[in-house]
């Protein structure tokens, strides 16, 4: 017991470290966020403007692979699609339900995370609550250049051939404030490479998310940027399950 103890606190020192890393890309997303994404670890960004999220991106380095394998996810979830798709391909008209609203969040999350201000504009436009929707629309360039500037790209002239930016949602947890408002966290793996031929990295991050019921569909608001984060964890480790994510299952896989 002694042991594992010692084992848990170093990992969380190593992540504390890792941690001051990330801080310039912190200040960075300051800078682009009027509402966005927050916390975030590498291996176990600075996302552009999108509804549903609050404070900007805490990118650390991945903890090394714990020595006990790989370890199943106590709880999965398999959030309900959208009725319908709006501009860019991006899903609509969630079901009024818990699970309704993190899934728009998790579509909300994944599209924030891209090279494109066009791509941005359109998650931003179609995702955010209507107080917030104009303001936002407009960082989305800025967005973008901070998505840029966080995966090693110029923010300047085209994206160098084979350049990537994806977000894969792994985790959710969310809790009604009321039959309108959803609180969501959606935990994300961000793996980027600056052009091609370049070594990948894969960055975990933490999006808290607010959703309230507007217009027949659930949209994103801004959450308390001082709200307290849990550590981002990977899929497959005891932490993920310490920490009660729900596995977000995507056809067959977890």
């Amino acid at each position: 017991m002694t042991l594992d103890l010692q084992q848990r606190a170093q990992r969380r020192m190593r992540r504390a470290l890792f941690l001051l890393v990330g801080l310039v890309l912190v200040l960075v997303a300051a800078l682009v966020v009027i509402s966005v994404t927050g916390g975030s670890s590498t291996n176990k960004g600075a996302p552009a403007p999108q509804p549903s999220q609050s404070a900007g991106p805490t990118p650390v380095k991945t903890l090394p692979p714990d020595d006990g394998g790989y370890v199943a996810p106590a709880q999965t979830v398999k959030l309900p699609d959208g009725a319908s798709k709006a501009a860019g391909n991006l899903p609509v008209q969630f079901p009024r339900t818990p699970e309704g609203a993190a899934a728009m969040a998790v579509a909300s999350a994944r599209n924030a995370w891209s090279l494109d201000p066009a791509q941005i504009k359109a998650g931003i436009l179609t995702y955010a609550s209507a107080q917030y929707r104009d303001q936002m629309a407009g960082a989305a360039e800025a967005g973008a250049k901070g998505n840029r500037e966080f995966a090693g790209i110029p923010t300047e002239g085209p994206v160098p051939a084979g350049a990537t930016l994806n977000a894969w949602p792994i985790g959710v947890k969310y809790s009604a404030v009321n039959s309108d408002t959803i609180d969501v966290l959606v935990l994300l793996r961000v793996t980027h490479a600056a052009k091609a031929g370049a070594e990948p990295t894969t960055t975990l991050v933490v999006s808290p998310g607010r959703a309230v019921w507007e217009g027949n569909d659930w949209k994103g608001a801004a959450t308390n940027p001082n709200q307290p984060l849990p550590d981002p964890v990977d899929i497959g480790t005891p932490f993920f399950n310490e920490d009660k994510w729900k596995a977000i299952q995507e056809g067959d896989r977890v």
